[in-house]
């Protein structure tokens, strides 16, 4: 058996008045305070609301909590009441108060007056009740990496076994499922000698059942569709999906077919789950239900109580169509070789909702990646009717626009701590005093980008320095503007191998066109991603990358964003939504901004999903000019309104805004004053209307 320690994901342990709750997947603890020593009992977990691991009950009259955490309070229903940012009390009734924190707890108080105190300036907040009470105390792992890891054969057929307990991860199956939160991270696949499934990981029981033929290309296809839906994925004469209804969904046979459909059908059921859970755990009042409702023939969370087979024949009525264009963008699509290797990308695909296509040698010797990857936010070339092209992994370049995906490329991440957003370390390597000076006077003019702590530009650096630069795992982008070699770095007193250094910075990019191996080789090293460009970046252009890079922007996005597409074509190594800072804030609010004038500028926006911020997330627009209702992370080409320069401003200067004005980027440190955004309107307005003037003017630059 290859088991990763999966008897019990949360565990309790009393230190004097302190309960400790321990998150053994994460390896994090909460801890709370009482009044008095607990004894604790194990008790049921069906007293609350939500989905959790294991709870006990205990003795209490008080219980304090880490101001670190977010604390909200819900009535008996689960419904929400109040999110603890001052002083409040709380009549008689019972209340279950929900910590989020380094892992996630709840305390349900039965039949009590509440009062919370010590919000502000205080290091813990305090609840009392009014009478000693048993409290329930649950837990929920944030499960944010495999539990546990299974083993298969070169059989297909086994294989679907295997994806058919990807879904354990899991926590329960109704639309609250669409909630990343409650997904979990599935188990590892890794390729063997025999099929070994760790007893804990079952199948769950969603009476659906999803029929592959038994081939790799049918298996990859539906994989992250039978996850989504927790189907046992059995081997039968035609793809299908079968409901214990008694219907049977028959699905295309020929290949690119079965893909598609299997990608609309995923992209409808989730996106009506999403609808179905809007008066759920979490309340919300969602936009996109304000603009599909009307064309939807039921009320989606009147389907909520549904089995999952009642409600996927009423989304079946459903044409795919109607709900694809307020739907998120997928973050990640991939595409596979079908060779056995590529089954262990699969619980990492299924993990961000990815779409699995099939293309490639079936030759599990052939010479390059054994998958792809493109993103919405970089420039994968287009066919005739504007539709993305399928790349193809068929030989040992990767296709500029996309990345490469390795297993290594996801596991990194799961055990590398990332650096706060403010705190990033960049290091600079180029080859010329002259190319130093550029990037020096970019990187610092007018301001450093906020989200670098520390950073330095080496002008032609020796073996040593190179070599110590790129195994340096405090280095969180190493920007590598030296001549390449094959497999090789040159420095200014010789070259420098990539092979074996042992670690690696978070990221790196390389310049002048190297070889996939650079990236790869990073990836090997320990590193998360790596970004390889055909040529040299103009030093504005490099600070926009950057400065994307280091706010905690992913990294095919800051390609994206940063506009170096247009003057380069761009390879990345690793998941094109990897972050390299970590940041508490979880949108990314994308501003397109056309001025019509110099005080007056159109916005279309989106927002940005990553390996942190999956498919399901929520966010709320809080800027006047925008409405105030809910919507989910990830639709992109939403046209907005128009604003006037100091809305505009406004916008430039919040923590989670990216903002192109006019095809420009713009961060924060670039422009110091309400009328710099009026400046660079009117500039760009004289260049529209008279080019001889802007190609002057831009010269002069």
């Amino acid at each position: 058996m290859s088991d990763d320690e999966i008897d019990g994901r949360i565990g309790f342990e009393v230190d004097g008045r302190t309960l400790c709750i321990r998150d053994a997947l994460e390896g994090e603890a909460l801890s709370l305070r009482f009044d008095r020593e607990p004894q604790p009992q194990p008790a049921l977990t069906e007293l609350f609301p939500v989905p959790v691991d294991r709870a006990v009950s205990l003795e209490a009259e008080s219980v304090s909590l880490l101001v670190e955490t977010i604390v909200t309070v819900r009535n008996a229903n689960g419904e929400f009441v109040a999110q603890l940012d001052d002083s409040t009390e709380f009549p008689r009734g019972t209340y279950y108060i929900d910590v989020n924190g380094a892992t996630k707890a709840l305390v349900r108080a039965p039949d009590v007056e509440m009062s919370a105190t010590g919000m502000v300036d205080s290091e813990a907040v305090e609840l009392t009740f009014d009478r000693p009470t048993t409290v329930t105390v649950a837990a929920r792992s944030l499960h944010t990496r495999p539990e546990a890891t299974i083993t298969v054969p070169d059989d297909p057929s086994a294989l679907a076994e295997a994806v058919s307990v990807l879904g354990s991860s899991i926590k329960e199956f109704t639309p609250e499922r669409s909630w990343p939160t409650l997904r979990g991270y599935p188990p590892r696949i890794r390729v063997g000698d025999e099929l070994d499934i760790p007893s804990p990981l079952v199948s769950p029981d969603t009476g659906v059942g999803v029929v592959v033929r038994p081939t790799y290309d049918d298996v990859y296809r539906l994989s992250t569709l039978a996850y989504y839906l927790g189907a046992r994925v059995v081997v039968g004469d035609a793809p299908a999906i079968r409901l214990d209804t008694g219907y049977v969904e028959s699905l295309p046979t020929e290949g690119v077919a079965l893909e598609e459909r299997a990608e609309k059908l995923l992209r409808t059921w989730f996106f009506l789950d999403t609808l179905a859970r809007t008066e759920g755990y979490v309340k919300s009042d969602r936009h996109e239900y304000e603009l599909v409702g009307g064309e939807l023939s039921f009320y989606p969370p009147n389907l909520a109580d549904l089995s999952m087979s009642e409600r996927l024949m009423e989304y079946l009525e459903v044409d795919p169509e109607t709900v694809a264009p307020y739907t998120p963008e997928w973050p990640t699509k991939a595409v596979v070789r079908p060779v056995p290797e590529s089954a262990e990308l699969l619980p990492h695909l299924a993990h961000v909702l990815a779409p699995v296509r099939v293309r490639g040698p079936a030759d599990p010797t052939a010479d390059g990646p054994i998958a792809l990857a493109t993103s919405p936010w970089t420039n994968y070339r287009k066919d005739d009717s504007g539709g993305s092209e399928i790349p193809v992994p068929d030989g040992p370049s990767i296709p500029a626009g996309t990345a490469a995906l390795t297993a290594e490329s996801y596991e990194n991440p799961l055990s590398r701590s990332k650096t706060a957003r403010g705190e990033i370390r960049v290091v600079v390597l180029t080859d010329s005093a002259e190319r130093a000076e550029g990037l020096r006077q970019a990187l610092a003019d007018p301001a450093v980008p906020s989200g670098i702590g520390t950073w330095e530009v080496i002008d032609r650096p020796e073996s040593d320095t190179v070599r110590s630069t790129l195994s340096d795992s405090a280095v969180d982008i190493a920007y590598c503007s030296l001549p390449t070699e094959p497999d090789q770095v040159v420095a200014a007193d010789g070259a420098v191998s990539l092979d074996g250094l042992g670690a690696a910075p978070a990221l790196a990019v390389f310049e002048t066109d190297p070889a996939p191996a650079f990236g790869t080789s990073i990836i090997e090293n320990g590193g998360l991603s790596a970004i390889l460009t055909e040529d040299m970046l103009d030093p504005g252009s490099a600070r926009g990358l950057i400065g994307l890079l280091s706010s905690g922007v992913p990294t095919a996005a800051s390609v994206g964003l940063s506009g170096i597409e247009g003057e380069t074509r761009t390879r990345i190594v690793g998941d094109p939504g990897i972050e390299i800072a970590s940041d508490s804030i979880l949108a990314v609010h994308v501003y397109s901004v056309r001025s019509e004038s110099p005080t007056s500028h159109h916005i279309d926006r989106g927002s940005v999903l990553s390996l942190s911020v999956r498919p399901g997330t929520e966010h709320q627009l809080f800027a006047e000019v925008f409405h105030s209702m809910e919507e989910l992370q990830g639709r992109t080409g939403i046209s907005g309104p128009t604003v006037d320069s100091s809305e505009l401003w406004w916008l430039l200067n919040q923590d989670d805004v990216v903002l192109r004005l006019n095809g420009r980027l713009l961060l924060p440190d670039d422009i110091d004053e309400e009328a710099d955004t009026e400046r660079l309107a009117r500039r760009h307005l004289s260049r529209e209307n008279d080019p001889a003037e802007g190609v002057s003017e831009h010269c002069s630059e």
